[in-house]
């Protein structure tokens, strides 16, 4: 049996900062992770700035260098690509974001922890079960025979994480879609140093800087699309390129053409708690949204810094762990469910192509160029610098009235009424998602032994 303070479940991105967080505090850490190597599966490689920040209060922010990724200074988000875009930027031009190749990221992460004296790295060892003493996790049981016990369980085995199920936490799981993958060997973006979001049915596009002259591009495409690399790169160059910007849908089209393209899942996950009596869940173990607005590494990082500082209150009873436990799962889900309200209702709209979302698409549009002030005010809200869900709704209903007036302007008999219905409908169909977010309230902590 091999003992140390914390027990961290995952070797990913999550976990590794949480490892390196706590034992900066003090704590001595044993690290789990189920392979060898890094995930092969593609994950997230966008920072935004609050993420860059909590990077360095952490003591991981050396990262934040040319050797490892590019400055990115917001988001251009294009309606057409024969329209100039809405440039979104982040509050500060000093404090920019962050985007990197993640398997390079994670691998560099790696080799710091093993230098550690108060971190341990094992691989291969993959969770079977919890163990349990009076009711509390205290250790796990891998299937490798080995057993590892802590005073504290961090999972951040990912989006479908063993230990979460091992819990039985109630957690909603909704495949959204699959997300097309293609590098670019060229940085041709439309604006560069910015991440950029290209909206057009059937699905939108994110497209980013990860490495000097470099650009990934992610391309969400309906569930039901043909399968099999031709014809993937042959909806896609179909159904997505037109919406592109050249010389970004040269590059695009051309990459596709030599079948250099990857795929992955994205799914909507909605968990009831993020804690249990003894363990904390964090990054995409506690939930996550589609990745379209690029807050799944930003919001992991906080999670990191909440159960930190929430930790470093508590002393060292059980009881104190209790109540941290308890403050973290306050204050994470308080920033962690306006990022789902966000992520949910962008997606819904930028997707659908029916006459409510194109009607709402429309008036955020207008909404964002017309007006500075909602345009920082968005990129705080996507960003992370405001996690009030009060703000996004107040948000909402601004593009709601404002799309509203413009419709009623210019009405004309039959033709006005027809215009309002439409922004009506829109309104519903904006809705829907919030609500499907706002009636899954966090639960307290409880006890799951077997």
């Amino acid at each position: 049996m091999i003992s140390s303070d914390v027990l961290v479940i995952g070797g990913g991105f999550a976990g590794l900062a949480a490892a390196a967080a706590l034992s900066k505090a003090g704590a001595t850490v044993t690290i789990l992770e189920a392979l060898e190597g890094t995930m092969p599966t593609f994950r997230g490689e966008l920072l935004h700035s609050p993420g860059v920040r909590a990077l360095h209060e952490i003591g991981l922010g050396d990262v934040v260098s040319p050797d490892f990724g590019v400055d990115v200074h917001g988001f251009a988000a294009f309606d057409g690509a024969d329209r100039d875009p809405v440039v979104l930027p982040y509050a500060s031009r000093s404090e920019p974001g962050f985007g990197f190749d993640h398997v390079t990221l994670v691998k560099h992460l790696r080799t710091a922890i093993a230098t550690s004296a108060r971190t341990k790295l094992v691989t291969r060892a993959r969770v079977e079960d919890l163990v349990y003493e009076r009711g509390r996790a205290v250790g796990v049981r891998c299937t490798n025979g080995l057993d590892f016990r802590a005073s504290l369980l961090v999972a951040a085995d990912g989006r479908h994480s063993k230990v979460r199920r091992l819990l039985r936490i109630p957690t909603t799981t909704t495949l959204l879609s699959h997300m097309v993958i293609v590098s670019l060997e060229r940085d041709l973006l439309p604006r560069p140093g910015f991440g950029h979001v290209f909206v057009g049915p059937p699905g939108p596009a994110l497209a980013y800087p990860y490495a000097q002259g470099k650009v990934r591009m992610c391309i969400d495409v309906p569930l039901a699309m043909a399968t099999g690399r031709e014809r993937i790169a042959s909806y896609v160059r179909e159904h997505y390129a037109r919406f592109i910007p050249a010389p970004l849908r040269d590059a695009l089209v051309a990459t596709l053409e030599r079948g250099e393209l990857s795929g992955c899942a994205n799914h909507a996950i909605y968990t009831s708690a993020c804690v249990a009596p003894g363990v904390a869940l964090i990054g995409d173990a506690g939930g996550c949204s589609h990745p379209l607005t690029a807050t799944g590494m930003t919001a992991a990082l906080h999670d990191v810094s909440t159960l930190t500082a929430c930790l470093s209150r508590a002393g060292g009873s059980d009881a104190g762990r209790a109540r941290a436990l308890d403050e973290y799962q306050r204050r994470r889900y308080r920033f962690v469910r306006a990022r789902e309200v966000f992520a949910h209702a962008m997606y819904e709209v930028f997707r659908e192509a029916g006459p409510g979302a194109l009607s709402l698409r429309a008036g955020m549009f207008r909404y964002w160029q017309a007006n500075e002030r909602a345009r920082r005010a968005s990129m705080r809200i996507l960003a992370g610098d405001d996690s009030r869900v009060t703000s996004f709704l107040a948000e909402y209903a601004r593009v709601m009235a404002d799309s509203g007036r413009l419709a009623w302007g210019g009405a004309q008999g039959g033709s006005g009424l027809w215009q309002v219905g439409r922004m009506l409908a829109a309104s519903m169909e904006g809705l829907r998602p919030l609500l499907d977010v706002a009636r899954l309230n966090p639960q307290g902590p409880r006890s799951n032994a077997d």
